[in-house]
């Protein structure tokens, strides 16, 4: 089953045209028990001197930096930690990264934890080769920064695809999620590590596989996919990985295979999502963790299968698809029902997992900062479809009348 045709606005003929045209650095993959050593013998080989280990207190304290810096010890390679990601990338702690960047004289850039550390990271590798520029230019996805200082990752959770992708979030002085889009931040190369994955709850799995989930298909279901379709071939893969191992994981935390799994088709998630730069589902996730505190992923949850019915009729052969893809179809059934088979198994998934289908801090006076803010976020997004104000102010309204009954 393939892909529809799929027509672009004028502004996002514009905003794909740039996105082709910038180079796409390729980031190699190490997968397996202790691979994140293999990429402390890739900055031996590429001459590293000295480590800057972008982590949180919470990776640090769980030792999921001792082997790697051991390792670095091995080859008489300098290392220094930076734990002060404060879990956003957001001015504080980019000028205080780049700062201990080049106070303590490192030469590469190393990130090991989940999305946000590895956002910080990114950034603080852009910030380090391009001293001079601001977040401002950054965010201008026109510009042409010069490629990032060497920077390696090791995602502890499998969720955002961050190591893989050219997309970092920059947390404004606002508040706002700003996305930050270059291939010149790309790792060079990534570890799959499971062995950061015994101390991951169940909570936070579920979070992280829906987090992948809506990467794959926001990724699948948007207009730019056809151009890359090379990337987008593997969301599929991803969302059948994720319903196949992701209920597995959070029913049995020690189920590493399980986790393995998620960790890969976060991988394939990342890859698939890279150039697509998201949509309506991601932008209003976002809305709920700046205004909220809400997990990402949480937040995926609930938005999912409602931004997907809203965006029928456009989105019927590319669902119908996955759902082909992921076992889920019937022969006697239409592609429309199809499509909305994939609907219904996201939301017996959410339930599964004991996951909310409304928003308990979500108020009724933010709605129209949230609309503004996602309207502005979506614009060079390849969303299938454009909806109003008054459309997305419905979809919020309801989310607020579910919590009241």
């Amino acid at each position: 089953m393939g892909m529809r045709k799929k027509y672009l606005s004028s502004k996002q003929q514009i905003a794909c045209s740039i996105i082709r045209m910038k180079k796409l650095h390729i980031t190699e993959k190490y997968t397996g028990s202790g691979s994140v050593l293999h990429l402390a013998e890739i900055m031996r080989n590429e001459g590293a001197r000295k480590v800057m280990i972008v982590t949180d207190e919470t990776v640090a304290d769980h030792g999921h930096t001792i082997n790697f810096e051991e390792k670095l010890n091995d080859f008489d390679i300098e290392y220094t930690r930076f734990t002060d990601t404060d879990g956003k990338a957001d001015d504080e702690c980019l000028e205080k990264g780049f700062e201990h960047f080049v106070s303590e004289k490192c030469d590469t850039v190393m990130a090991i934890g989940g999305g946000t550390v590895i956002d910080c990271a990114k950034l603080i590798a852009l910030r380090a080769a391009n001293p001079s520029k601001n977040m401002n230019y950054f965010l201008d996805y026109t510009s042409s920064p010069k490629q990032a200082v060497p920077l390696y990752a090791a995602p502890t959770t499998p969720g955002s695809g961050s190591e893989i992708s050219l997309i970092a979030f920059y947390t404004d002085q606002k508040g706002r999620k700003c996305p930050v889009f270059t291939p010149e931040m790309v790792p060079r190369a990534a570890a799959l590590d499971p062995d950061f994955l015994y101390t991951l709850g169940p909570e936070m799995t579920s979070f992280c596989g829906m987090n992948t989930l809506t990467r794959a298909i926001e990724s699948y279901i948007s207009t730019y996919s056809e151009r890359f379709y090379r990337d987008t071939l593997n969301a599929p893969k991803a969302c059948r990985m994720v319903f196949e191992n992701l209920y597995e994981a959070v029913l049995d935390p020690d189920n590493i295979t399980a986790k393995i799994n998620l960790l890969k088709a976060s991988y394939y998630a990342g890859v698939s999502y890279r150039r697509s730069i998201g949509g309506y589902i991601s932008s209003l996730a976002n809305r709920m963790t700046e205004l909220y505190d809400i997990p990402f992923g949480k937040a995926c949850a609930v938005f999912l299968p409602i931004i997907l019915e809203e965006y029928m009729p456009e989105i019927i052969t590319d669902l119908a698809a996955i759902s082909y893809h992921c076992d889920f179809t019937d022969d006697r059934n239409t592609e429309v029902e199809n499509a909305f088979r994939m609907i219904e198994q996201i939301k017996d998934l959410n339930m599964l997992l004991g996951l909310p289908d409304h928003f308990e801090e979500l108020l009724e006076k933010d709605i129209n900062l949230i609309i503004k803010r996602t309207q502005n976020d979506v614009r060079i997004c390849g969303c299938p479809k454009i909806f109003t104000d008054s459309e997305l102010e419905s979809v919020l309204y309801d989310l607020t009348y579910k919590r009241k009954h």
